[in-house]
């Protein structure tokens, strides 16, 4: 069936249909009796819009496209709380998620560009980029709408968690408790895991370092450093190197806090229900995706500016501090 067709046995106009069918808004109403007629009509006759001719017409897809790094991401407490939010919030106003993967292939077939030129997508959230990506001042040449979530990159629009304040407050924390030397566990290279260094860095001058990683085995790897050092406090740069340094620490016989305290950052769920439930910081990995999806629509719906957002962490003290 066509549209004419279905304005004809309705008793409506096409272009009403057009807008019920689209859900597109406008300055004359439409009467949920009207409405109700139209719909009715396509059911009895099964029509379902024709998603190319819609795009052609609107020059929209209503697809957002999600990036996020290869394989073993989405093990990511915050990748995937980030994600639920964006999925839920553009969901609310009829758009879908396109969920894409940075390999090699994304890169050398310049998909980045390609899925904009096949109308596949109206904007590009890219999630954790953690270096120089050449594609990205691409995208920004082509003036293809991306935001970033969670690390930043020059001065293109990103949302993201403010890690400073984080550390801060956990470092803080420690030394109201009475910590007076203290280490910290490193987990990477990205913008985020920069930021909470740099903090750590500034904050305590005379802080010694550990390379450590974002897993819990990591954590484990790390603990003969640990009680080599044997600060007053450790802050683990996320919760999952935090709780497999506690474990490692309680086997060979440290109290925790008693002997040393031990933060994460995160509040991934673990960190509340661990053996020493984990001190550490929220992320805040939700409220960021809402806002960014947030910005998306109205840059889409609105020709609203993309820009940079700041979030407060929030702070949970918990036994491990």
């Amino acid at each position: 069936m066509t549209i004419r067709e279905i304005a004809e046995l309705s008793g409506c106009s096409p272009s009403t249909v057009s807008r019920v069918l689209s859900s597109k808004k406008c300055s004359i109403p439409i009467s949920k009796k009207t409405k109700d007629r139209i719909l009715a009509v396509c059911k009895e006759h099964d029509y379902m819009p024709n998603i190319n001719a819609s795009r052609f017409f609107s020059k929209q897809s209503k697809v957002i496209g999600f990036l996020i790094p290869p394989s073993g991401s989405l093990v990511d407490d915050n990748l995937t709380r980030g994600m639920s939010a964006i999925y839920e919030t553009l969901n609310r106003d009829s758009y879908r998620i396109l969920p894409v993967t940075l390999d090699e292939n994304f890169i050398k077939k310049q998909e980045y560009l390609n899925l904009f030129k096949r109308c596949e997508i109206d904007a590009l959230i890219i999630w954790g980029v953690d270096r120089d990506y050449a594609w990205i001042d691409e995208l920004a040449a082509n003036k293809m709408p991306f935001v970033l979530l969670s690390n930043r990159y020059k001065d293109y629009p990103t949302v993201y968690c403010d890690d400073t304040v984080g550390i801060k407050q956990l470092v803080e924390h420690c030394r109201t408790k009475g910590a007076k030397s203290f280490a910290y566990v490193t987990i990477g290279s990205g913008d985020c895991c920069f930021r909470r260094r740099t903090e750590f860095s500034r904050l305590v001058p005379d802080g010694k370092f550990i390379e450590g990683g974002l897993k819990i085995k990591d954590g484990e790897r790390v603990a003969d450093e640990v009680l080599r050092q044997r600060p007053d406090a450790v802050i683990c740069g996320n919760d999952r190197s935090a709780i497999g340094l506690q474990k490692a620490l309680l086997s060979a016989g440290v109290k925790i806090p008693e002997d040393i305290m031990i933060t994460g950052a995160d509040n991934i769920e673990l960190a509340e229900y661990c053996p020493i439930p984990l001190t550490t910081y929220d992320q805040m990995a939700y409220k960021c995706g809402e806002l960014c999806a947030d910005m998306v629509l109205a840059f889409l719906q609105k020709q609203k500016p993309l820009s940079s957002i700041s979030v407060k962490p929030e702070l949970y003290i918990r036994d491990s501090a």
